[in-house]
């Protein structure tokens, strides 16, 4: 079972970032990896899992970067540091991918987030290269 509380990871490399390019319900958009924290996950576990979930890496170490409230749930953005080369979706985002509702995992560079206007949130517009 979920909790209120939600993990992103901010993955950067380089001068890119790795953001998940989402359509859901019509809707498309850019969002760091991450998701719901279930019963009995700390916030770091459940970051850890969600980021393997989406991306196929291994988180290695994080930091809270700040928190946020969006509807009824409470979002924590981490700075991430992972291991791993190939990015690949799996876990039930994978298996519920479809063509109203899919995850794709991108490479983006970091000086293109200022335009973007279907980024969430937008504070990820502040990132820069040398911050993370």
């Amino acid at each position: 079972m979920r909790t209120d509380k939600n993990v992103r990871g901010v993955i950067i490399r380089g001068d890119k970032i790795l953001l998940i390019h989402r359509k859901k319900k019509g809707e498309e958009y850019f969002v760091t990896p991450g998701g719901g924290v279930e019963d009995g996950e700390t916030l770091e576990e459940g970051l850890k899992r969600e980021i393997w979930e989406e991306t196929g890496l291994e988180l290695v170490g994080c930091q809270l970067w700040f928190e946020d409230s969006r509807e009824k749930k409470r979002l924590f953005y981490y700075r991430c540091q992972t291991k791993g080369e190939k990015v690949t979706l799996g876990g039930p985002e994978a298996k519920r991918n479809d063509e109203n509702n899919w995850y794709r995992p991108e490479w983006i560079r970091i000086k293109a987030l200022k335009k973007m206007n279907n980024l969430k949130p937008e504070r990820l517009k502040e990132i820069e290269e040398e911050t993370i």
